[in-house]
C-alpha cells in the first residue's frame, strides 16, 4: 500500500489535500500533520509528501531539509500561497511546487506524475559520454558539474568524475535543455543541484563550491530565478523532475 503524508498548520487544508487523494485512489493512505516538528517525530517512509512551505516554527523549508537528511527518495511537493518561498528551497530537491489553493486537477495530475515516476525507472533521463575511459551512461540528476581543466572537460557527479575530450560550449550547448547553465566561463552546472548562492560562489547540496563570474552574477542570478519560477509555473499542470 502507498503511503502519503500531507504536513499544513491550516487543518482545512490538510484535509482537502488528502480529500483529493483518496478520491484519486482510495487504497492510499494518506497521513495528516500538522506541523514539521510533528511529521518528524517517528518518521516513516512515504511515497510522497505534500508540505506547506509557511508553517509556524518550524516551516516548511526546515522541514524538507531535515526530511532529505534521512529520506532522499520521497517526492516532496510544496504547497505555497507565495512565489517567493521557492528561491529559498534550495537542496530540498521537491518534485513540484503547487500555488494554493489547490484544486482537484493539479492535484490528480501529481499524483499520476509521482505514480508513473515510481513505477517506471525509465522516468530518469540517461545520457551517455564519451569520456577517455570509454562510454560512461549517467542519470542526469547525477550530474552536478562540468569543469574544462587542461584542456579537457571534467564531468563531476557525486561519486565520481571522468575526463572528455570535448569543448565546454559544445557541453554546455547539449546540457542546456536539462536544466544546466553557465556561471562561469569554464563551468556547466546543474542548476537542480544548487544549494545557495554567496556573492562570488555557488553553494552546491554536496558542499562543493563552483565559481560565479563578476560579469555574470546578476544575468546567472536572473536565471536561476527563472529556472525555479518554471518549475512553480509548470507545477500547475505536473511539472516533474
Amino acid at each position: 500500500m502507498y503511503k502519503i503524508a500531507v504536513c499544513d498548520d491550516e487543518e482545512s487544508v490538510s484535509a482537502e489535500v488528502k480529500r483529493l487523494i483518496t478520491e484519486w485512489d482510495p487504497t492510499v493512505e494518506v497521513v495528516c500533520f500538522s506541523s514539521g516538528e510533528e511529521l518528524l517525530e517517528g518518521y516513516q517512509s512515504y511515497e510522497a509528501v505534500f508540505l506547506d512551505i509557511d508553517m509556524k516554527n518550524m516551516n516548511g523549508i526546515e522541514t524538507g531539509r531535515a526530511i532529505r537528511k534521512i529520506d532522499r527518495d520521497t517526492k516532496i511537493v510544496y504547497l505555497t500561497a507565495y512565489r517567493d518561498y521557492v528561491s529559498g528551497a534550495f537542496g530540498v530537491h521537491a518534485f513540484q511546487y503547487l500555488l494554493k489553493p489547490v484544486n482537484k486537477k493539479v492535484i490528480w495530475n501529481v499524483l499520476e506524475e509521482i505514480f508513473r515516476y515510481l513505477e517506471t525507472s525509465e522516468k530518469k533521463t540517461i545520457l551517455d559520454f564519451h569520456t577517455v575511459e570509454g562510454v560512461v551512461c549517467l542519470p542526469v540528476d547525477s550530474i552536478y558539474f562540468f569543469e574544462y581543466e587542461n584542456r579537457k572537460v571534467r564531468l563531476v557527479t557525486e561519486e565520481e568524475q571522468f575526463y572528455m575530450a570535448d569543448r565546454i560550449g559544445n557541453v554546455a550547448k547539449r546540457m542546456e535543455q536539462f536544466g544546466f547553465s553557465v556561471p562561469h566561463q569554464s563551468f556547466v552546472l546543474n542548476m537542480f543541484h544548487v544549494k545557495n548562492v554567496k556573492n562570488s560562489h555557488i553553494l552546491l547540496d554536496n558542499g562543493m563550491e563552483v565559481p560565479l563570474s563578476q560579469k555574470k552574477q546578476k544575468t546567472w542570478k536572473q536565471e536561476l530565478m527563472q529556472y525555479l519560477s518554471e518549475r512553480l509555473e509548470e507545477g500547475k499542470g505536473g511539472w516533474k523532475k
